[in-house]
């Protein structure tokens, strides 16, 4: 038998060596498909996307960049030339030494397959973009000989797939080296006169978003410290550490290990080079989809500073918590956050006749002792709360934060009441609640009483499936308010969604009828089909569904409330049904019972869901028009556009506010029952445009929106053999889309949609046939096929009580 840490057969000193320099100790399980890599995918895919639109027409920029290279001192060129050769040999220099110095199968592997599927979709996307070809005659290149386009550069497309592919498991100063080759390898493609910037900036962009995928697909390893490394650095730091182990279950942005020490078990938080990414995505998705969340840490010591500082003011406050030893920097980069263990059943893990009334009353004296320090947890379920001997002690600060305190303390209470029911059932759990906390605290949690506000633990610890789980919520709800002597606060039922079935099976009639009115027959279809290319019909399908993304995170920044963000883009996806079955009314009911769901009042809700949406598209549509005009390489003739259509649109428009809001405030009735309403909408508008972070999501929600729906007019265009600019495209559709909403035109939407962009097209020099197919394809890309999904998710939202 080999002894312990004996190198393995065959490999002897000089290889171990080179293994242990090249890829270092750290150990590589488990693997992780982890959030970071997904964000990589898709920025990289949407920038080349955004680069290859303009790829076969070097800017002025790229070629001035270009000449400034080539007109360099001619000595350089053999250099250049060794240089670029060089960066082949590292790629295949790094799947040798991974298969064969470092013994990593694995890692061999994904390399290998990142760089052939870099090759391939390099040289397709060069033919298909630079030559227009289409993507059958473009996977010929695959399989003949022959030069193919400049764009993307296909040996840096290679090599950044590779080297980013291997980043996780290499050492520091292979990845360094990795990274300066990669410029060096850039530079003397310019220098030698093989590629422009854009095409440099392509390939990177794609063999980067290839790396992407790799780990995606297989995962990547944590590269967090052994054990052994972790034992030596807590001496270093006073701490005589033994048994050091990593924990059994691991959180995605962190590695958690356990030991002994002189003063009992501890807990050791570790954030190390390959977990920041992953800490900081967490912690900026949250930021942006939650308004009462923490802000992002940039700094991963910040991070585990802010917990410990949290755990600290808690403490201080009387509430007992794990003893914090160390927080702060220890070497190879990592930060540490090392904690009192403290031992006993989580309160998730006990029975319901081991959880007295008694234990209830504590807990929530420890909750109240927390909130008395204007200090809110953010994720108080059973898992965070450890019953010890003497007392109960609350963990894991990482969510806390104290200056989102007035908006969190509900969800607080809400979550910790769900919790402690599932386990000790409705009465006991609103008894022990009600003797520690004032009514007044207990009666604004119930509105969050619902199973989209409430976390999955909780969720799982109430019952099975949703429908179960809204039901135990809403007896709950009712058992709260009957102890507190209030009325339940019920959110208000729609009649249509009350009726979905029926209405679900008429729209989806209207959804079938539609579409084929505007196309005329069978045979019309069949033809337009045939004469189109699959592939920018395709494309342009995933962009118009992709919207529905940052349609969400623009309603998220709308309302003062935290939303969940992919139920949000569910309901965005949702409402791509209701539109069509129901125009403009379905979709508006849809989203403002969506946020009535999530404890939004009535007029809050329609505020957010109707007032702000439709401004803040509006305002955005027409800041995106003027800019696109100015940036569009054609020149816009304005002198045909309906002003005084518009001024009149707009004019009627705030009369008919001002006689509503005379009605409102001028009759005492009306105006004692609409005070309350109208006061909390204007609280929820005012807010929104008073907080730069909410003013930053509408606006930048809408504005990708509008970027991606004109890429989608140009993939329906380049699918007919047509071509425009990018901006003169935005400003096209930007400009139908406001037009279709001002200016009362007997059609409505679809009529300006297809008309408008087809005529609009035509102005600028395409084809009148293709414009018309171009335009109609479009329409049913982004209007009739998402209904289809849409079906679905409004089903799906349906089931689970979203709506």
């Amino acid at each position: 038998m080999r002894p312990a840490g004996a190198p393995p057969d065959g490999v002897g000193p000089v290889a171990d060596s080179l293994r242990i320099g090249a890829f270092g100790r750290a150990s590589d399980e488990p693997y992780h498909r982890r959030g970071s890599d997904a964000v990589r995918l898709v920025a990289g895919v949407s920038l080349f996307l955004v680069i290859a639109s303009g790829a076969a027409k070097p800017t002025a920029f790229d070629r001035g960049l270009y000449d400034a290279f080539r007109s360099l001192h001619g000595n350089f060129e053999p250099p250049m030339r060794v240089l670029r050769g060089l960066g082949t040999l590292w790629a295949v220099g790094l799947v040798a030494s991974a298969a064969l110095v470092g013994r990593r199968w694995r890692l061999a592997r994904d390399l290998l397959l990142a760089g052939a599927v870099a090759w391939g979709l390099a040289r397709l996307s060069g033919v298909l973009w630079i030559d227009h070809v289409g993507l059958r005659r473009g996977l010929r290149v695959l399989t003949h000989r022959g030069p193919s386009p400049n764009f993307p550069l296909v040996r840096l497309t290679v090599l950044v797939a590779v080297v980013a592919t291997a980043s996780p498991y290499v050492g520091r100063p292979m990845r360094r080296a990795g990274q300066i080759l990669i410029v060096g390898v850039g530079a003397s493609a310019m220098y030698l006169g093989t590629g422009f910037p854009r095409d440099i900036a392509g390939g990177a962009l794609l063999g980067w978003a290839i790396a992407a995928a790799v780990h995606l697909a297989f995962g990547s390893p944590g590269g967090r410290p052994t054990a052994v490394q972790l034992t030596a650095i807590l001496r270093t730091l006073g701490i005589d550490a033994t048994d050091v182990e990593l924990g059994p279950t691991q959180e995605p942005d962190a590695s958690l290990f356990y030991a002994l020490s002189a003063g009992g078990p501890i807990r050791v938080k570790v954030i190390g080079r390959d977990e920041v990414e992953a800490q900081l995505l967490a912690k900026s998705s949250r930021f942006l989809i939650y308004r009462d969340a923490p802000a992002p840490h940039l700094s991963r010591l910040h991070q585990v500073e802010h917990e410990a500082c949290m755990a600290l003011l808690a403490r201080d406050a009387g509430v007992a918590v794990p003893g914090v030893l160390y927080v702060g920097r220890v070497s190879r980069g990592a930060v540490l956050l090392v904690e009192r263990l403290v031992c006993g059943p989580r309160l998730a893990d006990l029975a319901s006749e081991d959880v007295d009334d008694d234990l209830l009353r504590q807990i929530w004296q420890q909750v109240a002792n927390l909130h008395s320090a204007h200090i809110s947890h953010g994720a108080l379920h059973g898992h965070h709360i450890v019953v010890g001997d003497s007392h109960p002690t609350i963990v894991d600060f990482s969510t806390a934060s104290a200056a989102s305190f007035a908006h969190r303390r509900p969800g607080d209470v809400a979550e910790l009441l769900a919790t402690t029911a599932a386990i000790v059932g409705d009465a006991r759990a609103v008894a022990a609640c009600a003797s520690v906390l004032e009514p007044a605290a207990i009666f604004a949690s119930l509105a969050l009483l619902q199973p989209a506000a409430v976390s999955r633990t909780t969720r799982n610890a109430l019952a099975d499936n949703r429908r179960t789980t809204h039901n135990r919520l809403e007896e709950l709800r009712s058992e709260a308010a009957r102890v507190l002597e209030a009325r339940v606060p019920e959110t208000q039922q729609l009649h249509r969604v009350r009726f979905s079935s029926l209405l679900m099976a008429v729209g989806g009639l209207v959804a079938v009828a539609v579409p084929l009115s505007q196309i005329g027959n069978a045979n019309d279809m069949w033809t337009l089909v045939r004469h189109a290319s699959i592939a920018w019909v395709t494309l342009a399908l995933i962009l118009s569904l992709v919207t529905n993304v940052p349609y969400a995170i623009a309603l998220i920044g709308s309302v003062p409330r935290r939303l969940p963000f992919w139920p949000t883009t569910e309901l965005q996806v949702a409402m791509s049904y209701s539109n069509l079955a129901i125009p403009s009314v379905g979709g508006l009911a849809l989203q403002v019972r969506f946020l009535q769901r999530q404890g939004i009042d009535l007029s809050s809700a329609l505020a957010a869901g109707g007032v702000l949406s439709m401004f803040g598209s509006a305002a955005t549509q027409i800041a995106m028009f003027l800019a696109a005009i100015w940036l569009a390489p054609d020149s816009f003739h304005l002198d045909n556009l309906p002003v005084s259509g518009i001024v009149r649109s707009v004019g009627i428009g705030l009369i008919g506010i001002a006689v509503l809001l005379g009605i409102a405030f001028g009759i005492g009735p009306v105006r004692r029952f609409v005070r309350v309403p109208i006061a909390n909408a204007a609280r929820t508008i005012w807010a929104a445009i008073s907080s730069g972070r909410q003013l930053a999501l509408i606006v930048g929600g809408h504005a990708v929106t509008n970027v991606m729906y004109a890429y989608c007019l140009l993939c329906c265009l380049r699918a007919f053999g047509g071509a425009l600019s990018l901006w003169t495209l935005l400003a096209i559709t930007t400009g139908v889309t406001t037009l279709s909403s001002l200016v009362p035109i007997p059609g409505g939407a679809t009529a300006v949609g297809s008309l408008g962009l087809s005529g609009a097209m035509a102005a600028f020099g395409v084809p009148n046939e293709i414009a018309v197919s171009a335009a109609l394809t479009n329409q049913i890309v982004v209007s009739y096929l998402p209904a289809i999904p849409g079906w679905f998710a409004t089903r799906h939202m349906l089931h689970n009580h979203s709506l």
